[in-house]
């Protein structure tokens, strides 16, 4: 009897030892975040900071040295073409002088010419357009292109004729560059006492250089006038962003936050398009003096739609891919190890670590091509306590974007 309770005496032990040697080393219960790898689409954007421009501006500047007195106009008067902005009286030229004077006649005929050359082929392609445009309307009206096409040849019309606009007051500028400088040599050889200097196209004044009565040189800027309504935004890209831009890509502008009576705050946001890409790229010095190679794109602006003016800050967003229906992650699941991408997902109440192959990357979004399927739980913001076989508790569920 002794012998038989000695023996349940040490078997209990035993089991009370395993037992407390398994609570012990079990794996600790880890409080998690989660969400659902889902089927959807994904959008694959680029984010720079822009600043707007006025597309269609003019210098006034001094066709010639002289005492300037101008006009009693501010900053954001509206004017017309043919508006006097002020009187310069050319100060006696010499023969060298007029010699410029007389060559600058010719140059200013010869940019005439250019400018009735260049509204002639915005014209013609404003015209194609609108052909192509018809064209895209009647196969959209059988069904055989898609919506979307249909709406980037509408805004290739809506962009031919702003183009014609902006060639439309190019002439007009070379047009007044031309009496002016005819003007000007009237002026040096004697023939005028004083020469008015008149608004080369519509518009508004952006910026006053000389407000007050002063001798100013030939050449000195006076004013700026300018469309403020017809406004492009130019976004500096990194010259590998730009590679993955295509003309005609969808933008999304954000020019800040401003104040609803009826709604509190809303984000001031509009659409655009991405209309050029200039040709050449220049360096400029990041924040952290870093060298970087940047090219500046161009995204049009609806003039219905915008309430900013020159030189204001965009936020700027394009659009480089779109897809209808791709496995995707919130991009906080992923965690790295040397070249591989890993996530945690949870399977029966515990953390598996998956090797995934990724595709395209949303601004919060990961598409994933192979490692997961639809439905997996995976594991958001993973930390290093975070182990294979951890026992996982769920602390909150991210909802599944739509």
């Amino acid at each position: 009897m002794v012998k038989k309770r000695r023996v349940l005496v040490l078997s209990g032990a035993v089991v009370l030892g395993a037992a407390t040697w398994w609570w012990v080393r079990r794996p600790p219960v880890l409080t998690v975040e989660i969400a659902l790898a889902s089927v959807g689409p994904l959008r694959v954007t680029i984010e720079e900071t822009g600043t707007t421009r006025v597309r269609a501006h003019t210098d006034v500047n001094a066709p010639v040295g002289g005492r300037w007195v101008p006009a009693p106009v501010k900053e954001g008067d509206v004017v017309s073409a043919g508006t006097r902005l002020g009187m310069l009286y050319p100060a006696p030229l010499d023969a060298s002088a007029r010699q410029q004077a007389t060559a600058r006649v010719g140059s200013a005929g010869a940019s005439v010419a250019e400018a009735e050359s260049r509204r002639t082929a915005a014209r013609t392609a404003l015209e194609e357009a609108r052909r192509a445009q018809g064209r895209a309307e009647a196969l959209g009206t059988a069904g055989a292109i898609a919506p979307q096409d249909i709406e980037r040849a509408r805004d290739a019309v809506v962009l031919r004729e702003s183009d014609v606009r902006a060639a439309d007051e190019r002439l007009r500028v070379a047009r007044y560059d031309l009496t002016v400088a005819r003007a000007a040599l009237e002026g040096a050889t004697g023939a005028s006492s004083g020469l008015a200097l008149f608004a080369p196209m519509n518009g508004a004044i952006l910026a006053i250089a000389e407000g007050h009565e002063r001798v100013v040189p030939a050449g000195a800027r006076l004013l700026e006038i300018g469309e403020p309504r017809d406004i492009e935004v130019v976004v500096p890209l990194l010259t590998a962003d730009a590679l993955r831009v295509q003309e005609g890509a969808s933008a999304h502008l954000t020019f800040g936050t401003a104040v609803s009576a009826s709604d509190g705050q809303r984000t001031d946001t509009v659409a655009g398009r991405v209309v050029r890409i200039e040709p050449s790229a220049y360096t400029r010095m990041s924040a952290l003096g870093v060298e970087e190679q940047r090219v500046n794109v161009v995204v049009s602006v609806p003039a219905t739609a915008v309430h900013v003016g020159d030189r204001f800050r965009a936020d700027v967003r394009i659009t480089v891919r779109e897809a209808a229906r791709v496995l995707r992650v919130p991009a906080s699941a992923l965690t790295r190890d040397g070249d591989a991408w890993n996530i945690w997902v949870v399977a029966r109440g515990r953390a598996d670590r998956r090797l995934v192959q990724l595709g395209e990357r949303g601004t919060d979004q990961v598409e994933v091509r192979a490692g997961l399927q639809p439905g997996d739980t995976v594991v958001l913001f993973p930390g290093d306590r975070l182990q294979a076989g951890a026992r996982i508790r769920v602390a909150r569920t991210t909802p599944t974007p739509p």
